[in-house]
């Protein structure tokens, strides 16, 4: 398991992903007096492991003994060591590698390398950690931009799947560029380039940068704060944003549970949360909602509201994997020194990424024909996972890992444009993506968060960019503005909340009104059954909305967003009295995630 997810991630396994997996592991470091269930998991696996070996592997190409001698000594540390892992590492001189977890287990090894990452499953407070500490930098950070509270433009997030420009790929020719109305914007309007804390995957990380300003980079390669760390309600852009008067919508062409983001939302305090279930018979693009759809979703929201809007939409044609097969249907073709199935493999998300380019037009042309202000930014979550191990990069002579320096960049850095109807803002930009709210709040001309005010205070002295711990001395930010921003991120996410006791109406509460979808369906009128048949009218009605009669699941046919009918089995049927009607939209985890209103019809 461990060695597939290296191989296509480069990244092995790691503890949270078992919590990602809505695995239940609970892990403490005060935890004591019983054995720990780390320890149990490791000797699960490792049993496992050996009995597979021995069992299947021929002797002659598996030292069975010295492996089960090795495992053996590494379950004597282990348990020795109970749930003490800060014991473990003092005794035995080791180290946590956490900007590489591929280095941390070839350094460590497989079982010590997952045994040191648990201890960031608590955190540790900073040794310098005070409220005076806190006030000496919220008193330093106050933006030096002008806001405008009567001005209010709408602000559209719309990160892209994967989106990346293949054309960077220089030894690879292609017989069209893929993205030709990205590229006319890159030249029109602000544009540049956007570090990702991601490679291949993770989408949810990027997402947490472009949405609080915290980075991903203070914790762990490979953990996901949306899992650990989001249970809470946190100031983000649309707390930021609805104080200011806005309407907050996020919306995502997949499913709603996926990273926690239903529960997520809530603390981040978006007012709804349009996912995929509430997408009306869309038009896919293979196995996922064609990105045309979800732009077309993002011009109706902004119809439907009398406020200023903040949308974040978040996209999924361009997700992998890619197809190793050779595709005659695709209209640009690509040419170069790669073998069969990386070349098939890189045409097919050539193709993909053209058809999302359509997807761009059709939004900004749609939002040049309304008189409202408004600002987008697009960018991609991270670069696409072109094959195992970077097949097709390392073929293309692009990037080999993130060891050295150059590559990391290659391998993190994703296009963006800010296109706006209400300025000449012209810029070439170089930022990571922690750094993006601060830079569009700073646009829209609206105030920010302790935060959001820290990180403009470090754009302002030329510090825009937070990578890796082990190449972060060659970006122009310095130990003490890292050690501030740590310290701010700790005290919000982990602390005392001194910056809210500084600045108390800035402290975030849940938003209580937040509901899943675009409005509740609603039964405004339901006839009485002729032939075991129910006509149901009403509003919000949706393809997948189930009806149900006193509890009961019937067999529905959705007609259109207002009428649907329902076929009552015999036992229902030949019930006379009060029928209680309702709709109920389930998720792909069979969670209810939508409920309509108690219709009662009166059966004869």
């Amino acid at each position: 398991m461990s060695r597939q997810k290296l191989i296509l991630r480069g990244e092995p396994l790691l503890p949270w992903d078992f919590i990602l997996g809505k695995e239940a592991i609970n892990i403490s470091k005060e935890f004591s007096g019983t054995m720990p269930v780390i320890p149990l998991l490791c000797l699960s696996v490792i049993t496992i492991v050996l009995f597979v070996s021995v069992k299947f592997i021929p002797q002659e190409t598996f030292n069975w003994r010295r492996k089960i001698a090795a495992s053996l000594i590494s379950l004597a540390v282990l348990f020795s060591v109970y749930s003490d892992v800060t014991s473990l590492e003092k005794t035995f001189s080791l180290e946590l590698i956490s900007w590489s977890q591929k280095l941390n287990y070839e350094e460590n090894g497989m079982l010590l390398g997952f045994i040191l990452n648990t201890t960031y499953l608590s955190v540790n407070k900073p040794a310098e950690y005070e409220e005076e500490l806190v006030k000496e930098i919220m008193n330093d950070t106050t933006p030096p931009y002008e806001v405008a509270p009567n001005f209010k433009p709408n602000i559209i997030f719309v990160m892209s799947e994967a989106f990346w420009d293949p054309t960077l790929l220089k030894e690879v020719s292609f017989s069209a560029d893929p993205i030709p109305y990205f590229r006319s914007l890159q030249k029109s309007q602000t544009s540049g380039v956007m570090l990702s804390p991601v490679y291949g995957g993770g989408t949810a990380n990027t997402e947490f940068e472009v949405l609080t300003g915290l980075s991903i980079q203070f914790f762990p390669q490979g953990l996901v704060p949306y899992v650990e760390y989001a249970r809470k309600p946190i100031e983000a852009l649309p707390t930021i944003l609805k104080k200011q008067g806005y309407e907050t919508t996020a919306i995502h062409t997949y499913d709603n549970w996926f990273y926690g983001r239903n529960n997520v939302y809530q603390n981040f305090d978006f007012d709804k949360f349009i996912s995929k279930e509430f997408f009306h018979n869309p038009e896919y693009s293979g196995q996922y909602i064609r990105d045309t759809e979800l732009s077309r979703r993002i011009l109706e929201e902004m119809k439907k509201t009398d406020k200023p809007d903040f949308i974040y939409a978040i996209s999924m044609q361009g997700h992998g994997p890619y197809s190793a097969e050779e595709n005659p249907n695709n209209s640009i073709k690509i040419s170069g020194n790669l073998s069969p199935e990386p070349q098939a493999i890189l045409e097919n998300y050539t193709n993909i990424v053209s058809d999302v380019d359509q997807s761009l037009k059709l939004l900004i042309e749609g939002l040049e024909q309304s008189r409202e202000p408004s600002i987008v930014v697009f960018f991609g979550d991270h670069l696409p996972m072109l094959g195992k191990s970077f097949e097709v990069y390392k073929q293309a002579n692009f990037f080999q890992d993130e060891i050295n320096y150059q590559d990391y960049l290659k391998m993190h850095s994703v296009p963006f444009i800010v296109w706006d109807n209400f300025s000449d803002n012209k810029e070439k930009l170089r930022l990571s993506s922690n750094f993006l709210s601060p830079y569009i709040l700073e646009r829209a001309k609206k105030s920010g968060s302790p935060t959001t005010d820290f990180l403009h205070t470090l754009i302002q002295n030329g510090s825009n960019v937070v990578i890796s711990e082990q190449h972060l001395p060659r970006e122009d930010i310095s130990e003490q503005e890292i050690n501030q921003y740590q310290l701010l991120q700790y005290d919000i996410l982990f602390g005392n909340e001194y910056a809210y006791h500084l600045k108390p109406d800035h402290k975030p509460q849940a938003n209580s009104n937040y509901v899943l979808g675009d409005g509740q369906a609603l039964i405004v009128k339901a006839t009485p059954p002729h032939t075991s048949v129910i006509e149901i009218e009403g509003e919000n009605f949706l393809h997948d909305h189930k009806v149900y009669v006193n509890g009961q699941l019937v067999k529905t046919d959705f007609e259109n967003p207002t009428y649907l009918t329902a076929s009552l089995p015999k036992r229902l049927n030949s019930k006379s009295g009060v029928l209680d009607i309702q709709l109920k939209l389930t998720d792909s985890m069979g969670n209810v995630i939508s409920e309509s209103n108690t219709y009662k019809l009166e059966s004869s």
